[in-house]
């Protein structure tokens, strides 16, 4: 009778399975491409063309508006001109099971690379992924990637594609012209004007594409296709020098960056000048610097530890405690926007957190968090832990471009990441 009763239920749930795809193969719309055509995916604000589509072949739309049809293209959407395709009915079995799929491992392309529908010496193009695009695949052999292309399964060739080494997150702190005139002489957290400037300068060189971290947020959503040579610039505490000495140099390069700031450090008004101490950002010059600098969290007054154990007090005190603090500093430097809610991103003082850090700041609306561990950022990461590049003075211009391409190891051990480890 168990047996029975089973296999009844198995045979409906079947039945329910097969219904259900005949259902969505019913409910899904396709385009047929009447001439190769151009794929484009936004970057922020910026439009830029991905890809293309071969002439005969069929996607699944996912959505339109009145110019464009959208398909599922890498790792967000990709949109086509209407006038380059025509709306048919599916004369074959899509490949709908993969469309929903989650996928974290990713290549960049080398070249313009072709999208094949098989392995084989039959195999035809259904569409290419421009130069320097981050691809997610499903799986991969010695000569293949398999990867999917608006519903439709694809191969693309080994040899045209690197694995992709992640999204290097920078991280600076404070910087002078000649530190070592200074009191800060020695500071490991102090880095030179000038190699400031070179760093940026060899990413403008070698076509970097600095993008906010509401859109690292939306690549970590599986919501944005991004070129390979990607890069989040970072400063935390909100030192004045980001100002005087960061901010022209970012912005001759047209570059972005964000700021964590430290909201009971922050007045109206920045102290004057001296390089001997240490002055913050005010209200006034985060105002006038938001065309390169976007302001976020880096707690309202707890970047401090307990006088006798150093417990960082993201640490020591209650989820209470860490949650208050937290809201009320999105209140503090969303007055930059007037906008709290503006405030989603944190970064942890000196790296360091534990389970109750991440539900008190979560709950507070705070929905990626950075750390100071050495490495880059992929899908799939926790969005709680996220690693970052720390960029210091004893790094040359070589120790930077590995931290760019995530080959860097630092002889130096990693600080603690969580406190629960």
């Amino acid at each position: 009778m168990h047996k029975l009763v089973r296999s009844f239920i198995i045979a409906a749930v079947v039945t329910g399975i097969c219904c259900f795809t005949s259902q969505a193969a019913a409910n899904t719309s396709y385009i047929e491409v009447v001439k190769d055509t151009p794929v484009y995916s936004f970057i922020g604000s910026e439009k830029i063309e991905v890809g293309s589509l071969v002439s005969g072949q069929k996607f699944v739309i996912v959505s339109s508006d009145a110019n464009y049809y959208y398909i599922k293209f890498g790792n967000g959407n990709g949109y086509i001109k209407k006038k380059d395709v025509k709306t048919v009915s599916a004369s074959k079995e899509q490949v709908l099971d993969i469309a929903n799929k989650t996928v974290n491992s990713t290549f960049i392309t080398k070249r313009k690379t072709v999208i094949y529908d098989n392995m084989d010496k039959s195999r035809r193009s259904i569409g290419v992924i421009n130069r320097n695009i981050r691809y997610p695949y499903l799986s991969k052999n010695k000569d293949w990637y398999r990867v999917q292309i608006g519903g439709e399964m694809g191969f693309v060739p080994s040899a045209s594609v690197n694995e992709d080494p992640g999204i290097p997150v920078l991280m600076y702190h404070h910087m002078l012209v000649q530190p070592e005139l200074t009191e800060f002489k020695g500071n490991n957290m102090v880095v030179r004007v000038s190699d400031f400037e070179q760093q940026m300068n060899y990413l403008k060189k070698s076509g970097y594409r600095t993008i906010s971290i509401n859109d690292l947020e939306n690549y970590l959503l599986h919501d944005m296709n991004l070129t390979g040579t990607t890069v989040v610039i970072t400063f935390d505490d909100g030192y004045l020098s980001t100002v005087t000495e960061a901010y022209p140099i970012l912005k001759k390069n047209n570059f972005k960056a964000t700021q964590f700031i430290i909201g009971c450090r922050t007045n109206a008004y920045a102290k004057p000048w001296d390089e001997n101490t240490l002055q913050y950002v005010g209200f006034n010059e985060m105002k006038l610097t938001t065309d390169v600098y976007d302001y976020q969290h880096h707690t309202y007054c707890m970047h401090l530890r307990e006088p006798i154990s150093l417990i960082p007090f993201l640490i020591s005190k209650t989820y209470d405690e860490v949650y208050q603090d937290t809201e009320k500093g999105k209140i503090h430097i969303g007055q930059v926007y007037d906008d709290p809610t503006h405030i989603q991103y944190l970064a942890y003082p000196w790296g360091q957190y534990d389970k109750e850090t991440i539900s008190a700041i979560s709950k507070a609306g705070i929905k990626l968090a950075f750390t100071t561990e050495t490495g880059n950022v992929k899908l799939g990461d926790n969005p709680y832990a996220l690693k970052r590049q720390g960029v210091a003075p004893r790094h040359s211009l070589n120790d930077f471009i590995n931290k760019l391409n995530g080959t860097y190891k630092d002889p130096l051990v990693n600080p603690i990441k969580s406190w629960d480890e």
